[in-house]
């Protein structure tokens, strides 16, 4: 599953304009390989959303 989750505010640009800026982003898929690279260095073994050791 995927969840993908971002939050805006509006704010002023240097031209005086309102403009919309992103604040806060996430997306689940960013952690995916950093999770699996940590879970097996730590010698667990991984079969595809299934860790164990």
């Amino acid at each position: 599953m995927t969840t993908v989750s971002r939050q805006w505010t509006y704010e002023r640009g240097p031209d005086g304009r309102r403009r919309r800026a992103e604040t806060f982003g996430f997306d689940t898929r960013e952690l995916k390989n950093p999770l699996r690279d940590t879970v097996l260095g730590a010698g667990w073994t991984s079969r595809g959303a299934v860790f164990s050791l």
